[in-house]
């Protein structure tokens, strides 16, 4: 006998976690090897000047994050209901609108970049300088980087895990190698840095237009009209939790560099964009991670699966719980090592940044922690949670723990992010505990169960064999919770034909080819769900027998006996619903007293 498993989800997550690796690591890294150049090339007055800056880089990653991810999660969500007309919207509208505000902030910032550069440096002329010629190319980024990343976004939803990844290993190549010759041999100094930047983004555009003009493409542009406002709501609603950890960490920057640079001068700034590049290393799992996370998330909220939403973040938890504690035990034992990369050999320098780097390596477990249940939460109806731990872990309480901490001692300082970390997590258990006490909910997650009798899932190889068999296991559920036994028969040959159909067909190219079938009952419908990782195939659209025909089977059967019958392909999944309506209680066929209570 069968039973659910979650080898289809995590074979998925394995997948997209490759895809996603790659983009986070060439993102991450190009960080870090970018300050590495301009460290090593440059010195550290240069370094200082970078972490500087990255109050004005924490608001382009702000407003490309809050559209690209609240897009991309919504347009998951709506997918999973397989309401394709409102993905098409919320589309258009997140690149659009995305668009239009990070070229309003571009032109803001160099209006305003002589006065900014002042501020951010604490008038300090030799950093101001630095700043300046940083900011003034680097701002223009924002332009490249909104429309090729967020369209490669939904390119990987559509099916192609691949395609952000190269997109970004593209753009930040031609940013590292221009770094290099800008600097190296234009003499373009840290102005050079910043160019790099706008034209590897630039170059990242450039693959994307393929995708841009694809007659395969499922996302389209449809202009919402009067529900402009309503989904520009709901975008900006679920991409506010990851839009605010750039916001906050825009404002936490701007608070703790001023802090920092009145207490431990530039060394003190070395120390900072040293550990900023020390998140950026550990942020290539942790990023990875929940990015191929919230796809299959949303996807799986809209559809109601509460135990592959489960299984997702399983999956997720494994690598970023592993990978967070491994880079924290390399910072703590090499962080001299660590300095060296960015150019930081003076004992000046190094008696700041050896300390801080460890103190700060001690919140990178709990960083990871609060990170993906940031994200679930922000995926699964709990936006308001996922904005506040945004908003306390960000800014409230690091900043918090950070000004206690300058009066006790400037050297412990560092430890304000690790205090940060476990004051979120104490907040979000608080949370929960309330939660579960109100509402029918589990675990940390935060998950409602689902009611006896109502859900019958299992996983099966898309094997001819294997797909006959099942057919009894739902019979037998269909019996137990008194639904009409006409009815169960029929649920039970629609999903043995269909099983058939993915055993025959899926498994053309995929030997591994696996069928997941969960039978949901409601008081008006029993809803048939089946997702597969075979070759797409819409059996809605098989031909059709002659309608005088006496003689059909397969395919035509599940049609023709279920009252709805619908398709869709998304994160390379086929996703069939075979929906049933139950008779009413009043024709003796209906509602029974075992619907009601449960087996």
């Amino acid at each position: 006998m069968y039973a659910r498993n979650q080898l289809l989800v995590r074979k998925k997550f394995r997948e997209v976690l490759f895809s996603a690796l790659l983009m986070s690591s060439a993102i991450s890294l190009a960080t870090v090897v970018d300050s590495i150049i301009v460290g090593r090339l440059l010195g550290s007055l240069a370094l200082s000047a970078v972490g500087l800056a990255a109050p004005v880089i924490y608001g382009l990653n702000l407003l490309h994050l809050l559209f690209s991810v609240g897009g991309l999660t919504t347009a998951s969500i709506v997918k999973g209901r397989r309401d394709h007309k409102a993905a098409d919207q919320l589309f258009t509208v997140s690149l659009v609108t995305g668009f239009l505000c990070i070229t309003l902030y571009a032109l803001v910032i160099l209006l305003l970049a002589e006065p900014l550069s002042i501020a951010l440096s604490r008038g300090n002329a030799l950093v101001q300088g630095q700043v300046l010629a940083y900011l003034r190319p680097l701002v223009l980024a924002g332009l490249p980087l909104s429309f090729s990343f967020s369209l490669a976004q939904f390119h990987r939803l559509d099916g192609n895990p691949k395609a952000s990844a190269v997109v970004a290993l593209v753009a930040n190549a031609v940013n590292l190698v221009l770094d290099y010759v800008l600097i190296r041999y234009a003499g373009m100094g840290i102005e050079g840095a910043g160019l790099s930047t706008t034209l590897g983004y630039l170059a990242g555009a450039v693959l994307v237009l393929p995708y841009l003009f694809s007659k395969k493409r499922s996302f389209h542009f449809v202009w919402p009209g009067k529900k402009l406002w309503s989904f520009l709501g709901n975008i900006v609603r679920i991409g506010l939790p990851k839009g605010l950890n750039h916001g906050t960490s825009l404002l936490r920057s701007a608070v703790l560099n001023s802090l920092i640079m009145a207490t431990l001068g530039p060394p003190g700034m070395a120390a900072m964009a040293v550990c900023i590049n020390a998140l950026a290393i550990t942020a290539i799992f942790i990023s990875s991670s929940s990015d191929a996370m919230l796809p299959i998330v949303g996807t799986f909220y809209g559809e109601g699966d509460a135990h592959g939403m489960r299984a997702s973040a399983k999956a997720a938890s494994r690598v970023i719980l592993l990978s967070s504690s491994l880079m924290m035990v390399f910072f703590l034992i090499w962080p001299q090592l660590v300095g060296g990369w960015f150019g930081i050999v003076s004992a000046q320098d190094l008696a700041v940044m050896v300390p801080a780097l460890r103190l700060f390596s001690l919140s990178l477990p709990f960083y990871a922690i609060n990170s993906l249940l940031q994200n679930f939460y922000a995926t699964t109806g709990r936006e308001k949670l996922a904005s506040l731990m945004a908003a306390l872990d960000g800014f409230g309480f690091v900043v918090l723990f950070a000004f206690i901490l300058a009066r006790i001692d400037s050297q412990i300082i560092w430890l304000c992010y690790l205090l940060s970390e476990l004051a979120t997590l104490a907040f979000v258990l608080l949370w929960g505990w309330i939660l579960r006490r109100r509402q029918s909910l589990t675990g940390l997650l935060l998950l409602g169960e689902e009611e006896a009798g109502t859900l019958w899932e299992v996983s099966i190889p898309a094997e001819v064999q294997a797909a006959v068999g099942v057919s009894e296991q739902v019979m037998a559920f269909g019996h137990q919770s008194g639904l009409p036994p006409t009815l169960t028969n029929r649920i039970g040959l629609a999903i043995e034909e269909m099983a058939v159909n993915t055993a025959i067909h899926g498994k053309t190219k995929n030997k591994h080819a696996m069928l997941d079938i969960r039978a949901r009952l409601t008081e008006e419908q029993v809803i048939v769900s089946l997702r597969d990782n075979g070759i797409p195939f819409d059996p809605s659209m098989a031909p059709r027998p002659d309608e005088s025909s006496l003689a059909y089977g397969g395919i035509e059967i599940a049609r023709r006996i279920a009252s709805k019958f619908e398709y869709s392909h998304h994160l390379g999944f086929n996703a069939t619903v075979l929906v049933f309506d139950r008779p009413p209680a009043e024709n003796g066929q209906g509602i029974t007293d075992a619907d009601a209570q449960g087996p």
